[in-house]
């Protein structure tokens, strides 16, 4: 190594030159790591910990949003059916959750109305029929508005409104009828009267997958009721129901006939849930007996997913 030299009389010295080391800039560097490690630590955690509850969070959120515009698309037109009114309701619907910024990406739900849906519909006939006819039968095939929410942190979810029915369900079998129909079950002793309404949905088949809101309108177009209630004697009734949902509208119907005390008086058929398969269209047989009254109302409805009716 290099030095300086010292000459003292006769003699050399030779003294070495020190290092050029910088202790503060180690120190520096050190530190630096141990921050980026820490950060690293931090940013891992959140990412595995926190990041999933603050996103599992946000797809509860979407799912009870979606909960909610269900509800009040069928509130409304329960309300238009009651007072042959107003003409049109819109609904707004949420068709996305809230992200995490730079780190996850929101969950966009898919919005679909399909009228005359493949599988969903309604043989009803009552005997006698209105007025004292003869038997009365009638079919109808029924239109579907469906909303899918494909949760990466939450369950996944799935909504169908048909039949006048609102129905939520994750699998084949876990299946809740969040909204039923509108099905009264009057006793007057030991008289019993049924009124079923079910609602038909028209209009051009529409999907949905955006950001934002998307409004459903729903125009009224009539309702019709047909009624045997006769003087002497009693009415039998009796309807298929087509349905993707068998298992909700099982319990649905057996809870409530139980309920009202109709069980000498109405049968399901199955009795108990049995599924083919997500979303399949299943049949369920309902037969009633010794009815003082069967009133099956009917209303007719024009649909639009994102625009308007003039």
């Amino acid at each position: 190594m290099g030095g300086v030299e010292y000459r003292t009389g006769g003699r050399r010295y030779r003294r070495r030159r020190r290092l050029s080391t910088d202790r503060r800039g180690v120190v520096a560097v050190v530190g630096t790591l141990l921050a980026l490690l820490v950060f690293f630590s931090l940013f891992g955690i959140f990412v595995s910990e926190y990041l999933p509850l603050w996103m599992t969070d946000n797809e509860s959120m979407f799912t009870a949003q979606t909960q909610t515009s269900f509800a009040e698309l069928k509130s409304s037109m329960d309300l238009q059916t009651a007072l042959q009114g107003p003409a049109e309701f819109a609904t707004p619907f949420t068709m996305s959750s809230q992200g995490v910024p730079v780190l996850a990406q929101p969950t966009a739900g898919i919005l679909n109305f399909v009228p005359n849906t493949p599988g969903v519909f309604a043989n009803v006939s009552m005997n006698p029929g209105p007025g004292g006819s003869s038997l009365f039968y009638q079919n109808f095939t029924f239109g579907t508005l469906t909303m899918s929410l494909p949760d990466r942190y939450y369950s996944p979810q799935f909504f169908e409104y048909e039949d006048d029915a609102v129905i939520q369900t994750q699998s084949a079998t876990q299946q809740l009828m969040l909204y039923p129909p509108g099905l009264a079950l009057n006793a007057s002793g030991t008289s019993y009267g049924v009124t079923l309404t079910l609602v038909q949905m028209l209009g051009n088949a529409t999907q949905a997958v955006s950001t934002g809101t998307q409004e459903v309108y729903s125009h009224f177009l009539f309702s019709q009721a047909f009624t045997s209630a006769p003087s002497s004697g009693t009415v039998s009734g009796h309807f298929v129901l087509g349905t993707h949902y068998s298992c909700a509208w099982t319990r649905f119907l057996e809870t409530n006939f139980a309920a009202a005390g109709l069980g000498a008086h109405a049968t399901v058929s199955p009795s108990k849930c049995v599924t083919s398969g997500i979303g399949l269209p299943e049949n369920m047989v309902v037969t009633f007996t010794g009815l003082a009254s069967f009133t099956l109302v009917l209303a007719e409805f024009s649909v639009n997913v994102g625009v308007g009716i003039e």
